[in-house]
């Protein structure tokens, strides 16, 4: 409190351009500040998607030489709470999968119905070169031949969690989903479909089937990384970003460049990688693991502060400053009531956390050394 309020008389008080409520002195406490403590890093679910075609035994191999060391491990370093689900044929050798400890449960000599774990589930599915996408939504229901996910391999998603796709393929998406209703087919990758309006139709569908994992528009909870057919980039040891068209050209012994699944991937705001005889899949995972830990990092929401015994935070009062790593000039984003307000100097309390709004924690998440700080007022607590 300021001035006359903290006197108990009638009058005026802000931070920044947010208007303050005067409060009386014996009902009040000083405007506080305090570092800002972000939310709990989300859990996160990887849905692996393998093509078992004829084509892609030296890609899976690389896939299986590569998944416990260059990826799970550096998942599992961050202390992000993860599990992979594999949707792919289980096997040992030619376009077979089997993933080895210490991700999965048990080696590959003990059998399918010893290899999963805790971290680790195997849907036991033949992917054939172009129905990845109508296997992921037919099957995230069904039941594996075995009996093992009796609920279909959506089953072991987590409510809470953010959902990771992996796709590795070298052809593209053209087959026909039926979702049971009666209410029409959809078919990808139709003679001439733009790969956009593809992807669109898969992202509609994926959430349609279950908005509480993937999302409901506008929100999308899960992204789609796709190792598929396209060139290699410029120089080669970097992904092609989202920002970046879509690439039309294939590297040299896939079938197809993918172009619908880099379109998800740009929709989702992931990354694209060739799938080529597994060339450099190895800096692939790692890129891939980092860019999966950080999508799981709260960056951007921060915890309301504890206020101090027997007083409550009053939260129209909260404020957020951003001091830049670089030690430029201190941003201040002002709270907005309604998301739909947003802009780039603005933050919202949504269930009860500081959430960023877009355009903010954008400029937030590119400085590594960014040091965020909450200031409120707070009121005595009634007895």
């Amino acid at each position: 409190c300021e001035g006359d309020a903290c006197d108990g008389e009638p009058g005026a008080s802000s931070f920044g351009d947010a208007a303050i409520p005067v409060v009386k002195a014996e009902e009040a406490c000083a405007m506080q500040s305090t570092r800002a403590e972000r939310g709990i890093d989300r859990p996160v679910d990887i849905i692996f998607v393998i093509d078992n075609s004829g084509s892609m035994t030296n890609e899976i191999d690389a896939v299986v030489s590569n998944i416990n060391e260059n990826f799970a491990r550096i998942v599992g370093d961050s202390g992000v709470d993860y599990r992979v689900i594999m949707v792919s044929r289980y096997g040992e050798g030619g376009t077979n999968v089997c993933v080895e400890p210490p991700l999965a449960g048990a080696s590959c000599q003990r059998g399918l119905h010893e290899t999963n774990s805790e971290r680790y589930f195997h849907y036991n599915m033949q992917v054939d070169s172009w129905d990845p996408w109508c296997l992921i939504l037919e099957t995230f229901g069904m039941p594996d031949p075995e009996g093992r996910a009796p609920d279909g391999w959506g089953a072991w998603l987590r409510d809470d969690a953010e959902k990771a796709f992996v796709l590795i393929t070298d052809d593209s998406a053209h087959c026909i989903y039926s979702d049971g209703s009666g209410e029409g087919d959809i078919e990808f990758g139709a003679e001439g479909a733009d790969p956009f309006e593809d992807a669109l139709l898969f992202h509609q569908a994926l959430q349609s089937m279950s908005p509480e994992h993937f999302g409901a528009p506008p929100e999308t909870r899960y992204t789609f990384y796709s190792i598929v057919g396209v060139r290699a980039a410029d120089p080669p040891s970097l992904p092609w970003f989202p920002h970046e068209a879509v690439i039309d050209e294939r590297c040299s012994s896939a079938a197809t460049p993918g172009t619908s699944y880099q379109a998800l991937s740009v929709i989702t705001d992931a990354l694209r990688y060739p799938v080529c005889e597994g060339r450099g899949f190895d800096a692939i995972f790692q890129v891939l693991a980092a860019n999966v830990v950080e999508s799981a990092k709260a960056d951007c929401v921060f915890e309301i502060p504890e206020p101090p015994p027997n007083q409550g935070i009053d939260l129209v009062t909260i404020n957020v400053e951003y001091t830049p790593g670089d030690g430029g000039d201190v941003r201040r984003f002002g709270q907005v009531i309604d998301s739909a307000d947003c802009d780039s100097d603005s933050f919202a309390i949504e269930n009860g956390v500081i959430r960023l709004c877009d355009e903010a924690c954008r400029v937030v998440e590119a400085d590594r050394d960014a040091q965020v700080q909450v200031s409120y007022a707070c009121v005595i607590s009634p007895d």
